[in-house]
């Protein structure tokens, strides 16, 4: 089983170790079922794997427990890690959603003709933006209905319906 990345630490809380967590996928209600979990977090090469001792919720802030972070200075030390866990594990899709790195897999297809490959994803305040390598120059793809078609993570393939995209 692939892992995924669901979000990000960002600060320290309180005196005994617990840090908050930034959703990836906006939802929180997953967090909740990594109590007792063993999750991995990620920062550049460097990897860990930390049992989680406890979640809290309060609105759609996140904070989390776990072995062997016990103040507030070394929780700050996982700043701008990021965890990751079992497919399973993670937030439930719903129609039309998908797993940022299942889009990183495709191959972006105009007109039957396979263009480029989809590197990356990010966002603005618009919408994501597919990353697509074109002959080794990367663009910007908006990641919306009227210039995405089907998006075909079982064969790896998204069709983009506006040409004027790649120019």
């Amino acid at each position: 089983m692939n892992k995924l990345a669901i979000g990000k630490v960002r600060t320290s809380v309180g005196v005994r170790g617990y840090f908050k967590v930034l959703s990836f996928s906006g939802e929180a209600a997953h967090f909740k079922k990594l109590k007792g979990q063993v999750v991995e977090i990620r920062l550049n090469s460097r990897t860990r794997h930390l049992a989680v001792e406890d979640v809290k919720m309060s609105g759609s802030n996140i904070t989390m427990k776990v072995a062997g972070i016990d103040s507030p200075e070394e929780a700050k030390k996982l700043s701008g890690w990021e965890l990751f866990v079992e497919r399973n594990k993670a937030a439930e899709l719903k129609k039309d959603e998908f797993y940022l790195a299942d889009l990183c897999k495709c191959k972006l297809v105009f007109n039957g003709e396979t263009v480029g490959n989809v590197k990356g994803v990010s966002g603005n305040a618009v919408s994501d933006l597919l990353e697509v390598d074109l002959d080794g120059k990367i663009r910007l793809i908006p990641f919306l209905n009227r210039y995405i078609g089907d998006v075909d993570i079982k064969n790896g393939t998204i069709e983009l319906l506006e040409g004027w995209l790649l120019e």
